[in-house]
Protein backbone atom coordinates (compact mmCIF):
# COMPACT_ATOMS: atom_id res chain seq x y z
CA UNK A 1 0.00 0.00 0.00
CA UNK A 2 2.86 2.05 0.51
CA UNK A 3 3.14 2.46 -3.41
CA UNK A 4 -0.81 4.08 -3.48
CA UNK A 5 0.01 6.85 -0.71
CA UNK A 6 3.00 7.63 -3.17
CA UNK A 7 0.67 8.33 -5.76
CA UNK A 8 -1.77 10.39 -3.59
CA UNK A 9 1.04 12.40 -2.46
CA UNK A 10 2.10 13.23 -5.89
CA UNK A 11 -1.03 13.65 -7.02
CA UNK A 12 -1.48 16.48 -4.38
CA UNK A 13 1.56 18.03 -5.54
CA UNK A 14 0.31 18.16 -9.02
CA UNK A 15 -2.72 20.08 -7.64
CA UNK A 16 -0.97 22.54 -5.81
CA UNK A 17 1.16 23.15 -8.76
CA UNK A 18 -1.62 23.43 -11.24
CA UNK A 19 -3.53 26.08 -8.34
CA UNK A 20 -0.10 27.67 -8.29
CA UNK A 21 0.29 28.19 -11.66
CA UNK A 22 -3.42 29.56 -12.03
CA UNK A 23 -2.64 32.48 -9.52
CA UNK A 24 0.82 33.14 -10.72
CA UNK A 25 -0.21 33.45 -14.31
CA UNK A 26 -3.71 35.30 -13.63
CA UNK A 27 -1.78 37.76 -11.26
CA UNK A 28 1.05 38.49 -13.44
CA UNK A 29 1.00 42.35 -14.31
CA UNK A 30 1.67 43.89 -17.58
CA UNK A 31 4.91 45.97 -16.01
CA UNK A 32 6.08 42.10 -14.75
CA UNK A 33 5.46 40.71 -18.13
CA UNK A 34 7.54 43.28 -19.89
CA UNK A 35 10.94 43.10 -17.71
CA UNK A 36 10.72 39.15 -18.30
CA UNK A 37 10.48 39.78 -21.78
CA UNK A 38 13.24 41.77 -21.40
CA UNK A 39 15.39 39.50 -19.25
CA UNK A 40 14.53 36.09 -20.38
CA UNK A 41 13.03 36.90 -24.09
CA UNK A 42 11.85 32.94 -24.59
CA UNK A 43 10.56 32.68 -21.76
CA UNK A 44 8.59 36.29 -21.65
CA UNK A 45 7.35 35.78 -25.25
CA UNK A 46 6.08 32.28 -24.19
CA UNK A 47 4.30 33.83 -20.92
CA UNK A 48 2.78 36.66 -23.76
CA UNK A 49 1.24 34.43 -26.16
CA UNK A 50 -0.38 32.71 -23.11
CA UNK A 51 -1.53 35.49 -21.38
CA UNK A 52 -2.99 36.80 -25.25
CA UNK A 53 -4.89 33.94 -24.50
CA UNK A 54 -6.47 33.53 -20.90
CA UNK A 55 -9.36 31.13 -21.78
CA UNK A 56 -6.81 28.06 -23.17
CA UNK A 57 -4.42 28.45 -20.17
CA UNK A 58 -7.12 28.85 -17.58
CA UNK A 59 -8.83 25.51 -19.23
CA UNK A 60 -5.71 24.02 -19.33
CA UNK A 61 -4.87 24.81 -15.59
CA UNK A 62 -8.44 23.64 -14.82
CA UNK A 63 -8.61 20.09 -15.94
CA UNK A 64 -5.17 18.91 -14.97
CA UNK A 65 -6.80 20.28 -11.49
CA UNK A 66 -9.59 18.96 -11.67
CA UNK A 67 -8.36 15.67 -12.61
CA UNK A 68 -5.86 15.38 -9.94
CA UNK A 69 -7.90 16.15 -7.71
CA UNK A 70 -10.56 13.34 -8.65
CA UNK A 71 -7.83 10.78 -8.85
CA UNK A 72 -7.16 11.79 -5.52
CA UNK A 73 -10.28 11.23 -3.81
CA UNK A 74 -10.74 8.10 -5.92
CA UNK A 75 -7.65 6.61 -4.66
CA UNK A 76 -8.42 7.86 -0.61
CA UNK A 77 -11.33 6.06 -1.53
CA UNK A 78 -10.25 2.62 -2.73
CA UNK A 79 -7.59 2.45 -0.37
CA UNK A 80 -10.17 3.24 3.15
CA UNK A 81 -12.49 0.59 1.44
CA UNK A 82 -10.06 -1.96 1.01
CA UNK A 83 -8.45 -1.19 4.38
CA UNK A 84 -11.14 -0.22 7.17
CA UNK A 85 -14.62 -1.09 5.05
CA UNK A 86 -17.10 1.46 4.56
CA UNK A 87 -17.36 2.65 8.51
CA UNK A 88 -14.33 5.17 8.24
CA UNK A 89 -15.33 6.52 4.73
CA UNK A 90 -16.86 10.06 5.66
CA UNK A 91 -14.32 10.47 7.74
CA UNK A 92 -11.51 9.55 5.12
CA UNK A 93 -13.33 12.00 2.55
CA UNK A 94 -14.00 14.99 5.27
CA UNK A 95 -9.72 14.39 5.27
CA UNK A 96 -9.08 14.57 2.02
CA UNK A 97 -11.23 17.22 1.08
CA UNK A 98 -9.67 19.36 4.07
CA UNK A 99 -6.34 18.10 2.77
CA UNK A 100 -6.72 19.26 -0.76
CA UNK A 101 -7.87 22.21 0.16
CA UNK A 102 -4.78 23.35 2.06
CA UNK A 103 -1.95 21.76 0.03
CA UNK A 104 -3.60 21.99 -3.03
CA UNK A 105 -5.49 25.42 -3.20
CA UNK A 106 -5.36 27.57 -0.32
CA UNK A 107 -1.36 27.28 -0.05
CA UNK A 108 -0.11 27.13 -3.25
CA UNK A 109 -2.12 30.18 -4.36
CA UNK A 110 -0.93 31.76 -1.17
CA UNK A 111 2.29 31.54 -2.05
CA UNK A 112 2.06 32.28 -5.63
CA UNK A 113 0.53 35.35 -4.91
CA UNK A 114 3.89 36.29 -3.25
CA UNK A 115 6.07 34.59 -6.14
CA UNK A 116 4.21 35.22 -9.52
CA UNK A 117 7.21 35.62 -10.93
CA UNK A 118 9.36 32.83 -10.34
CA UNK A 119 6.70 30.17 -10.43
CA UNK A 120 5.27 31.73 -13.84
CA UNK A 121 9.14 31.54 -15.69
CA UNK A 122 8.89 27.56 -13.62
CA UNK A 123 6.00 26.19 -14.89
CA UNK A 124 5.15 27.73 -18.57
CA UNK A 125 6.86 25.82 -20.45
CA UNK A 126 4.92 23.06 -19.13
CA UNK A 127 1.77 24.75 -19.15
CA UNK A 128 2.11 25.74 -22.65
CA UNK A 129 3.12 21.84 -23.55
CA UNK A 130 -0.30 20.47 -22.09
CA UNK A 131 -2.38 23.12 -23.98
CA UNK A 132 -0.99 21.70 -27.07
CA UNK A 133 -1.68 18.49 -26.06
CA UNK A 134 -5.42 19.19 -24.64
CA UNK A 135 -6.14 21.29 -28.03
CA UNK A 136 -9.01 18.88 -28.53
CA UNK A 137 -10.58 18.70 -25.11
CA UNK A 138 -10.17 22.65 -24.48
CA UNK A 139 -11.71 23.64 -27.86
CA UNK A 140 -14.88 20.65 -27.31
CA UNK A 141 -15.10 22.43 -23.62
CA UNK A 142 -14.91 26.39 -24.58
CA UNK A 143 -17.50 25.63 -27.89
CA UNK A 144 -19.72 23.91 -24.81
CA UNK A 145 -19.47 26.78 -22.26
CA UNK A 146 -19.65 29.26 -25.10
CA UNK A 147 -23.17 27.75 -26.01
CA UNK A 148 -24.57 28.00 -22.41
CA UNK A 149 -23.67 31.18 -22.20
CA UNK A 150 -25.11 32.30 -25.37
CA UNK A 151 -28.04 30.86 -23.90
CA UNK A 152 -28.44 33.90 -21.12
CA UNK A 153 -28.05 36.88 -23.80
CA UNK A 154 -24.87 38.80 -24.80
CA UNK A 155 -22.61 39.43 -22.54
CA UNK A 156 -22.57 42.93 -21.50
CA UNK A 157 -19.22 45.33 -22.06
CA UNK A 158 -17.31 46.03 -18.85
CA UNK A 159 -16.02 49.30 -20.79
CA UNK A 160 -13.49 51.24 -18.11
CA UNK A 161 -15.78 54.87 -17.34
CA UNK A 162 -14.65 58.05 -15.86
CA UNK A 163 -16.52 56.98 -12.71
CA UNK A 164 -14.68 53.39 -12.27
CA UNK A 165 -11.69 55.34 -12.69
CA UNK A 166 -12.13 57.79 -9.73
CA UNK A 167 -12.89 54.22 -7.92
CA UNK A 168 -9.52 53.50 -8.74
CA UNK A 169 -8.15 56.54 -7.71
CA UNK A 170 -10.23 56.45 -4.14
CA UNK A 171 -8.96 53.31 -3.78
CA UNK A 172 -5.51 53.94 -4.34
CA UNK A 173 -6.01 56.65 -1.30
CA UNK A 174 -7.76 53.84 1.35
CA UNK A 175 -4.82 52.00 0.91
CA UNK A 176 -2.24 54.62 1.30
CA UNK A 177 -0.60 54.73 -2.20
CA UNK A 178 -1.66 58.62 -2.62
CA UNK A 179 -2.02 61.20 -0.35
CA UNK A 180 -5.58 63.71 -0.32
CA UNK A 181 -3.47 66.16 -2.27
CA UNK A 182 -2.28 63.95 -5.24
CA UNK A 183 -5.89 62.04 -5.09
CA UNK A 184 -7.45 65.73 -5.64
CA UNK A 185 -4.69 66.23 -8.56
CA UNK A 186 -5.23 63.04 -10.25
CA UNK A 187 -9.11 63.53 -9.97
CA UNK A 188 -8.92 66.92 -11.71
CA UNK A 189 -6.59 65.88 -14.24
CA UNK A 190 -9.34 63.20 -15.28
CA UNK A 191 -11.70 65.80 -15.18
CA UNK A 192 -10.37 68.46 -17.60
CA UNK A 193 -12.20 66.43 -20.90
CA UNK A 194 -15.22 67.36 -18.47
CA UNK A 195 -15.15 70.78 -16.90
CA UNK A 196 -16.35 73.67 -19.43
CA UNK A 197 -14.21 76.89 -19.52
CA UNK A 198 -17.28 78.92 -17.81
CA UNK A 199 -16.54 76.80 -14.55
CA UNK A 200 -12.99 78.56 -14.20
CA UNK A 201 -12.84 81.44 -15.90
CA UNK A 202 -12.94 84.90 -14.79
CA UNK A 203 -16.46 86.34 -15.34
CA UNK A 204 -16.96 89.91 -17.03
CA UNK A 205 -17.97 91.59 -14.28
CA UNK A 206 -14.77 91.12 -12.82
CA UNK A 207 -12.73 91.32 -15.71
CA UNK A 208 -9.67 94.14 -15.88
CA UNK A 209 -9.49 95.83 -19.70
CA UNK A 210 -8.55 99.06 -21.95
CA UNK A 211 -9.42 101.15 -24.74
CA UNK A 212 -6.85 100.43 -27.92
CA UNK A 213 -6.65 103.66 -28.22
CA UNK A 214 -5.60 104.09 -24.97
CA UNK A 215 -2.10 106.02 -24.48
CA UNK A 216 0.91 103.90 -22.57
CA UNK A 217 1.37 107.03 -20.25
CA UNK A 218 -2.69 107.32 -19.32
CA UNK A 219 -2.55 103.07 -19.48
CA UNK A 220 0.90 102.29 -17.24
CA UNK A 221 -0.81 103.60 -14.04
CA UNK A 222 -3.87 101.58 -14.04
CA UNK A 223 -1.80 98.42 -15.70
CA UNK A 224 1.04 98.52 -12.79
CA UNK A 225 -2.20 99.08 -10.34
CA UNK A 226 -3.41 95.73 -11.34
CA UNK A 227 -0.68 93.99 -11.43
CA UNK A 228 -1.61 92.05 -14.74
CA UNK A 229 0.85 90.41 -17.15
CA UNK A 230 -1.76 90.68 -19.53
CA UNK A 231 -4.72 93.19 -20.88
CA UNK A 232 -7.65 92.80 -22.76
CA UNK A 233 -8.45 95.45 -24.80
CA UNK A 234 -11.34 96.94 -26.51
CA UNK A 235 -12.84 99.33 -28.90
CA UNK A 236 -16.13 101.04 -28.45
CA UNK A 237 -17.48 99.10 -25.38
CA UNK A 238 -15.79 96.42 -22.65
CA UNK A 239 -17.57 93.69 -24.33
CA UNK A 240 -15.81 94.06 -27.23
CA UNK A 241 -12.04 92.58 -27.21
CA UNK A 242 -10.11 92.75 -29.88
CA UNK A 243 -6.88 92.19 -28.60
CA UNK A 244 -3.96 91.62 -25.91
CA UNK A 245 -1.67 93.85 -24.57
CA UNK A 246 1.21 92.38 -22.94
CA UNK A 247 2.57 94.61 -19.86
CA UNK A 248 6.25 93.84 -20.50
CA UNK A 249 5.65 95.17 -23.98
CA UNK A 250 4.01 98.39 -23.09
CA UNK A 251 6.62 98.97 -19.82
CA UNK A 252 9.48 98.70 -22.37
CA UNK A 253 7.95 100.73 -25.35
CA UNK A 254 7.38 103.62 -22.35
CA UNK A 255 11.15 103.14 -20.98
CA UNK A 256 12.18 103.96 -24.90
CA UNK A 257 10.11 107.09 -24.71
CA UNK A 258 7.07 105.78 -26.68
CA UNK A 259 5.14 107.44 -24.04
CA UNK A 260 2.09 108.43 -26.76
CA UNK A 261 1.88 105.29 -27.98
CA UNK A 262 -1.41 104.43 -28.82
CA UNK A 263 -2.37 100.37 -26.96
CA UNK A 264 -3.62 99.18 -30.09
CA UNK A 265 0.56 99.36 -31.63
CA UNK A 266 1.26 96.88 -29.28
CA UNK A 267 -1.95 94.83 -29.74
CA UNK A 268 -1.47 90.96 -30.42
CA UNK A 269 -4.35 88.83 -31.85
CA UNK A 270 -6.80 87.68 -29.00
CA UNK A 271 -8.11 83.65 -28.89
CA UNK A 272 -11.17 83.68 -28.63
CA UNK A 273 -13.32 79.82 -27.20
CA UNK A 274 -16.95 79.14 -26.07
CA UNK A 275 -18.11 78.92 -22.71
CA UNK A 276 -18.62 75.02 -23.53
CA UNK A 277 -14.74 74.26 -24.45
CA UNK A 278 -13.36 71.59 -22.32
CA UNK A 279 -10.20 72.73 -20.20
CA UNK A 280 -8.52 70.20 -22.27
CA UNK A 281 -9.28 71.37 -25.71
CA UNK A 282 -8.51 74.89 -23.81
CA UNK A 283 -5.29 73.51 -22.51
CA UNK A 284 -4.07 72.87 -26.63
CA UNK A 285 -6.16 75.52 -27.70
CA UNK A 286 -3.28 77.73 -26.06
CA UNK A 287 -0.50 75.71 -26.38
CA UNK A 288 -1.15 75.76 -30.39
CA UNK A 289 -1.61 79.74 -30.54
CA UNK A 290 1.26 79.92 -27.93
CA UNK A 291 -0.05 82.35 -25.40
CA UNK A 292 -1.52 82.43 -22.01
CA UNK A 293 -4.67 84.32 -22.09
CA UNK A 294 -8.38 83.23 -23.66
CA UNK A 295 -11.46 85.20 -24.19
CA UNK A 296 -14.18 83.25 -23.36
CA UNK A 297 -17.62 84.12 -25.39
CA UNK A 298 -21.43 83.24 -25.11
CA UNK A 299 -23.63 81.53 -27.01
CA UNK A 300 -24.20 84.96 -28.89
CA UNK A 301 -20.67 85.97 -29.19
CA UNK A 302 -20.60 88.28 -26.59
CA UNK A 303 -18.09 88.47 -23.72
CA UNK A 304 -18.43 85.79 -20.90
CA UNK A 305 -15.11 86.11 -19.07
CA UNK A 306 -11.38 85.27 -19.72
CA UNK A 307 -9.34 82.19 -19.21
CA UNK A 308 -5.83 81.58 -18.41
CA UNK A 309 -2.74 79.36 -18.49
CA UNK A 310 -2.75 79.52 -14.66
CA UNK A 311 -6.38 79.54 -14.22
CA UNK A 312 -5.89 75.81 -16.31
CA UNK A 313 -3.14 75.11 -14.58
CA UNK A 314 -4.77 75.88 -10.60
CA UNK A 315 -7.54 73.31 -11.21
CA UNK A 316 -4.93 70.54 -11.14
CA UNK A 317 -2.20 71.71 -8.68
CA UNK A 318 -4.49 74.34 -6.81
CA UNK A 319 -3.78 77.96 -6.05
CA UNK A 320 -0.72 79.64 -7.07
CA UNK A 321 0.71 82.76 -5.88
CA UNK A 322 3.02 85.62 -5.99
CA UNK A 323 5.48 86.74 -3.61
CA UNK A 324 3.38 89.68 -3.40
CA UNK A 325 -0.17 88.33 -4.27
CA UNK A 326 -2.76 88.28 -1.76
CA UNK A 327 -4.13 85.13 -1.00
CA UNK A 328 -7.39 84.01 -1.65
CA UNK A 329 -10.06 82.68 0.82
CA UNK A 330 -10.44 79.03 0.97
CA UNK A 331 -13.37 77.83 -1.42
CA UNK A 332 -14.74 75.83 1.66
CA UNK A 333 -14.22 76.66 5.07
CA UNK A 334 -15.61 74.56 7.87
CA UNK A 335 -16.84 76.58 10.77
CA UNK A 336 -16.99 75.88 14.35
CA UNK A 337 -19.74 74.89 14.82
CA UNK A 338 -19.44 72.28 12.32
CA UNK A 339 -21.55 74.29 9.34
CA UNK A 340 -18.90 74.97 6.47
CA UNK A 341 -18.65 78.17 4.21
CA UNK A 342 -18.05 78.01 0.98
CA UNK A 343 -17.23 80.53 -2.17
CA UNK A 344 -19.96 80.64 -4.73
CA UNK A 345 -17.17 80.13 -7.48
CA UNK A 346 -15.89 76.79 -5.77
CA UNK A 347 -16.76 73.85 -8.53
CA UNK A 348 -19.33 71.33 -7.37
CA UNK A 349 -17.15 68.45 -7.66
CA UNK A 350 -14.83 70.38 -5.21
CA UNK A 351 -17.97 70.31 -2.73
CA UNK A 352 -18.75 66.73 -3.65
CA UNK A 353 -15.20 65.53 -2.85
CA UNK A 354 -14.55 67.96 0.57
CA UNK A 355 -17.70 66.64 2.04
CA UNK A 356 -18.34 63.22 0.51
CA UNK A 357 -21.62 64.79 -1.30
CA UNK A 358 -23.25 64.16 -4.39
CA UNK A 359 -25.09 66.77 -6.18
CA UNK A 360 -25.16 66.52 -9.97
CA UNK A 361 -23.35 68.48 -12.37
CA UNK A 362 -24.90 69.91 -15.62
CA UNK A 363 -23.83 71.75 -18.62
CA UNK A 364 -25.27 74.80 -17.33
CA UNK A 365 -24.85 74.01 -13.52
CA UNK A 366 -21.02 73.73 -12.75
CA UNK A 367 -20.25 76.28 -9.51
CA UNK A 368 -22.16 76.19 -5.99
CA UNK A 369 -23.44 80.04 -7.13
CA UNK A 370 -24.83 78.38 -10.51
CA UNK A 371 -26.36 75.90 -8.62
CA UNK A 372 -27.87 78.86 -5.73
CA UNK A 373 -29.55 80.29 -8.54
CA UNK A 374 -30.86 77.47 -10.59
CA UNK A 375 -32.26 76.45 -7.21
CA UNK A 376 -33.93 79.54 -6.36
CA UNK A 377 -35.44 80.38 -9.73
CA UNK A 378 -34.22 83.93 -9.22
CA UNK A 379 -31.44 86.49 -8.28
CA UNK A 380 -30.88 84.88 -4.98
CA UNK A 381 -30.43 87.44 -1.76
CA UNK A 382 -28.74 87.52 1.26
CA UNK A 383 -30.25 85.46 3.99
CA UNK A 384 -32.23 83.37 1.40
CA UNK A 385 -32.32 79.92 2.57
CA UNK A 386 -32.73 76.58 0.38
CA UNK A 387 -33.52 73.49 1.45
CA UNK A 388 -31.87 70.37 -1.00
CA UNK A 389 -31.57 66.29 -0.21
CA UNK A 390 -27.88 67.41 0.98
CA UNK A 391 -28.17 69.59 3.35
CA UNK A 392 -29.26 73.94 3.51
CA UNK A 393 -27.62 76.31 1.45
CA UNK A 394 -27.84 79.93 3.16
CA UNK A 395 -27.08 82.71 0.68
CA UNK A 396 -24.16 84.72 2.83
CA UNK A 397 -23.12 87.45 0.85
CA UNK A 398 -23.85 89.10 -2.68
CA UNK A 399 -21.64 90.71 -5.00
CA UNK A 400 -22.67 92.66 -8.51
CA UNK A 401 -25.65 90.08 -8.52
CA UNK A 402 -23.72 87.25 -8.04
CA UNK A 403 -23.47 84.47 -5.42
CA UNK A 404 -20.03 85.24 -3.38
CA UNK A 405 -20.72 83.10 -0.53
CA UNK A 406 -23.39 80.94 0.91
CA UNK A 407 -23.12 79.22 4.93
CA UNK A 408 -24.24 75.02 4.04
CA UNK A 409 -25.59 72.89 6.72
CA UNK A 410 -25.29 69.31 5.82
CA UNK A 411 -27.80 67.14 6.06
CA UNK A 412 -25.56 64.44 7.61
CA UNK A 413 -23.79 65.05 11.12
CA UNK A 414 -21.04 63.68 10.11
CA UNK A 415 -20.16 65.34 6.91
Amino acid sequence: MGSEWVLIIFLLFLSGFFSASETAFTSLSVLQLQRLKRERPKVGNLLEQLKAHPDTYLTTILIGNNLVNIATSALVTEYTLHVFGDKLLGISTGIVTLVVLIFGEVAPKRLAIAHNEGICVRTVRVIHGLSFLLKPLIYFIGAASFFIARLTGPAKGQALTLEGLFHVVDLAKDTGILDTEKTRMMKSILRFSEIPVRAIMTHRTEVFSLPAEMTLTEALPKILKEGYSRIPLYRQEPEHIVGILLTKEGVSQYLQGKKDLPLSFLMRPAVFVSVHTNLYKLLSLLREKDTNLAIVLDEYGGLAGVVSYEDVLEEIVGEMYDEDEERKEEPIQKLPDGHYRILGNTLLYTLNDALDLEIPLSRETQTVAGLITELSGNIPQEGERISTPWGDFQVESIRRKRVRSVLFFPTRSEA
